[in-house]
């Protein structure tokens, strides 16, 4: 091999020792389901009834982050819920001081059954639709989800109770 090739031959394998293997992004710290929060670093859950404070601590640690807002609305038809709101998306809703439900437009939260905020109609899993006055919506096993308008994609998820007036 001629000196010339083997600079070459050198060349390259130092170059090729400068480029990185590009890494999947790390999972989501949180899933959400039917019965409230999987954190994905620990087998523990974080279901429905769980009381607020420990929740809101909870969530705000694994998310890296307090939530931006938290507002009670007294005009809900359960009763007075209080929310408290992350800028991903993820919201928490409470009632009398215990976790009630969550609502989610975060398209990096997993949820249960298949579902992302943002997915295309065309990749949800089966589903029934409904038609009412807060847009096209759907459910499937206690998860229930609200489509963009134009019914193209997933703009909202949510389960448990929320304040939705319809």
């Amino acid at each position: 091999m001629s000196l010339r090739a083997m600079i070459a031959v050198c060349a390259a394998l130092a170059l090729s020792a400068c480029l990185t293997t590009p890494r999947e992004p790390p999972p989501p710290p949180i899933s959400l389901d039917a019965q409230g929060i999987q954190p994905t670093v620990s087998g523990l859950r974080i279901d429905f009834g769980r009381a607020q404070v420990g929740v809101i601590d909870t969530v705000s640690r694994l998310l890296g982050e307090g939530p931006d807002e938290i507002v009670t609305s007294a005009e809900c038809g359960p009763g007075p819920i209080t929310a408290a709101a992350w800028e991903n998306g993820l919201t928490l809703n409470f009632q009398d001081g215990a976790f009630v439900g969550w609502v989610n437009t975060d398209p990096d939260l997993a949820v249960a059954g298949g579902f992302r905020a943002g997915q295309p109609r065309l990749e949800m899993p089966p589903v029934s639709f409904q038609i009412t006055s807060l847009g096209t919506e759907f459910a499937r096993s206690d998860i229930a989800g609200l489509l963009t308008e134009g019914d193209a994609a997933i703009r909202l998820l949510w389960a448990g109770r929320t304040c939705f007036a319809r």
